[in-house]
C-alpha cells in the first residue's frame, strides 16, 4: 500500500509537538571497547632425548605438556623472581583513511529516484505503508542575486491561493530549495514569497504548467550574495552492538573529516555536535552533547563512546531526530544532521522519523544519511527518503576496506567508491560552498554504472 504524507501548514503546527517529547536517556559514560592483545613470540626449547621411564607413559596423558628433564649440572641459572615479563604490545587504534563508501545524490536524479521508489513499493515494503516523496514533476526554486550568482539562505514562504500558509522553507548555498506538488497538495494559485535581509520580497505564483510539468521558478532578488560562513554539523550515531565493528573506524574517520574540513575552509566557523543513540531496554537511549566550536573537546568525548546493546534490528532512531530539532541551530548557519546507521526505526515509530524529516526542510536542515553495513531494505528505504526531503545526500559503507561485516549493496544506478573520509569532507564542502566538488581521478577506488558528476547517464552502445 503506498502512502504519501502531505505537509500544509496545520501539519507541520501538529509536528512541532512531538519536538517536545523527546526521551532523554541516562547521563551515565560509557567506556570504549577494548583491543585484541598481541602475543609476543617465545622461542621454542631445545628437547633433550627422554629418559627410557618416560616411554611409559600413556598416550592419553601424552596431551599434557611435559618438560623435559634437565641435569643438575646443566649450568641452568633462575630467574630473579623481581623480574616480570614484558606485557604484550597493544593493537594500535583504527586509523582514519580506511573505510570505503560510496554516495548517491537522489536530488541529482528525481527520475530515477522515482522509478526506486515504485519499484520498492510493489514488492515486500508496499506492504509497510511507508512515507516516501514524489519527486516525479518536481519544482526547483532557483534564487539568484543581481549577478545570477546563487542566493544562499534566502526565506522561502509557500501560500495557498487565498494567501494561507502552507510552510517555509530555506535555499541551500547552491541557492535552491524544491518543492513536490503532489507530496505537498499544491493546487492551482499557491504562491511562494522569497525573502533576503536588505531586499525586498519578491511574489511568485506557480502556474498550472509548472504544477502539471514541473520545472525551474528563477526568482533575481536584485542584490548581491553573502558568503555562507558559518557551518552547524550535528553528529546522529546509532551506538548499538551491531555497529561495534565500524564504530571506532567511525570515530577516527570523523575526527580526521573535521581536521580536513577546518584546513580546506579556515574561514568557516564550525560548530560541532552529538548524539549516540541505541534502543529501549539498552544501558540508555539516548546520550547527546551541545554544540561546540572546540573541536578538541568534541573529538575527547567522541572517543569516548562504544558500540553495545541492541539486539533486534529496529532501533530508537526516532528519539534521536527528534532530540537534533532541539539542538541550538544557527540561523545564519548551513546545517547538517549527518545520520549515521545500519538500522530503521521501529515501524511504529517511522512516521515519527518522518515528521523530524519534514521539520528538518522547513528549517533548512540537510539530513545525510550514511548506510553501515547490514542495512536493510526499510533501513535504504528511510535514508534516502530523509536525504530526498532534505535536499541532503545518501551514503553507503562498502565492503573495498575489508573493515566491519558485509555491507549491502545499494540500490542504485551508479556510484563511485572513495575513502570515507574524502567523501563526506566533499560532501559537507558541497553543502557550504553550493558547487558540487567532485573526487580527483587518483581517489577512486572503482566506478558502477554511468556516473558523471553526480548524475547516472544512460549507457552508451558503440557499435563496430
Amino acid at each position: 500500500m503506498r502512502r504519501q504524507v502531505g505537509t500544509g501548514f496545520a501539519a507541520l503546527l501538529g509536528l512541532g509537538v512531538l519536538v517536545g517529547c523527546t526521551t532523554q536517556g541516562s547521563p551515565a559514560a560509557s567506556n570504549g571497547g577494548s583491543n585484541g592483545d598481541a602475543v609476543p613470540r617465545v622461542e621454542a626449547p631445545v628437547l633433550r632425548p627422554a629418559p627410557p621411564e618416560a616411554a611409559a607413559v600413556s598416550r592419553a596423558s601424552s596431551r599434557e605438556p611435559i618438560a623435559p628433564p634437565v641435569a643438575k649440572d646443566a649450568g641452568v641459572r633462575s630467574v630473579p623472581a623481581s623480574i616480570k615479563p614484558m606485557p604484550p604490545s597493544p593493537e594500535p587504534p583504527p586509523q582514519a583513511g580506511l573505510l570505503t563508501a560510496g554516495d548517491y545524490d537522489d536530488v541529482l536524479n528525481p527520475a530515477l529516484y522515482k522509478s526506486y521508489v515504485d519499484g520498492a513499493l510493489q514488492g515486500d515494503l508496499g506492504k509497510k505503508s511507508l512515507p516516501y516523496v514524489d519527486a516525479h514533476r518536481r519544482v526547483q526554486i532557483a534564487v539568484l542575486d543581481r549577478l545570477g550568482k546563487p542566493m544562499p539562505l534566502a526565506r522561502i514562504a509557500v501560500t495557498d491561493s487565498q494567501g494561507g500558509p502552507l510552510f517555509p522553507l530555506r535555499t541551500g548555498a547552491d541557492g535552491r530549495a524544491y518543492l513536490y506538488p503532489d507530496y505537498d497538495r499544491l493546487s492551482e494559485g499557491a504562491t511562494v514569497l522569497v525573502s533576503n535581509p536588505g531586499a525586498r520580497t519578491i511574489k511568485r505564483i506557480l502556474s498550472p504548467e509548472l504544477l502539471a510539468s514541473g520545472g525551474t521558478l528563477t526568482i533575481d532578488m536584485g542584490q548581491d550574495a553573502s558568503s555562507v560562513t558559518q557551518l552547524d554539523l550535528l553528529l546522529t550515531l546509532d551506538a548499538t552492538g551491531s555497529m561495534a565493528d565500524e564504530m571506532t573506524y567511525l570515530q577516527a574517520e570523523l575526527v580526521a573529516i573535521l581536521d580536513r574540513l577546518r584546513a580546506r575552509l579556515p574561514a568557516l566557523d564550525i560548530r560541532v555536535g552529538f548524539i549516540v543513540y541505541r534502543d529501549k531496554g539498552d544501558a540508555y537511549v539516548l546520550r547527546d552533547v551541545p554544540f561546540t566550536q572546540d573541536l578538541d573537546a568534541f573529538k575527547a568525548a567522541l572517543a569516548e563512546q562504544a558500540a553495545q546493546g541492541g539486539g533486534d534490528m529496529p532501533e530508537a532512531m526516532h528519539v534521536a531526530l527528534e532530540a537534533g530539532l532541539k539542538f541550538d541551530w544557527r540561523d545564519d548557519a548551513v546545517k547538517v544532521n549527518l545520520l549515521v546507521a545500519d538500522a530503521p526505526p521501529h515501524d511504529d515509530r517511522i512516521d515519527a522519523s518522518w515528521a523530524v524529516g519534514q521539520i528538518s526542510r522547513s528549517r533548512g536542515i540537510h539530513i545525510v544519511s550514511l548506510a553501515a553495513s547490514g542495512v536493510d531494505e526499510t533501513a535504504e528505504f528511510i535514508l534516502r527518503g530523509l536525504s530526498q526531503l532534505t535536499a541532503g545526500r545518501y551514503l553507503f559503507l562498502t565492503d573495498d576496506s575489508g573493515v566491519g561485516r558485509a555491507h549491502a549493496e545499494p540500490t542504485v544506478a551508479c556510484y563511485v567508491v572513495t575513502r570515507l573520509d574524502g567523501l563526506v569532507g566533499r560532501v559537507l564542502e558541497t553543502l557550504v560552498t553550493g558547487q558540487r566538488v567532485e573526487p580527483s581521478g587518483e581517489a577512486v577506488i572503482r566506478t558502477v554504472g554511468n556516473y558523471r558528476a553526480g548524475i547516472c547517464a544512460p549507457e552508451t552502445v558503440t557499435t563496430g
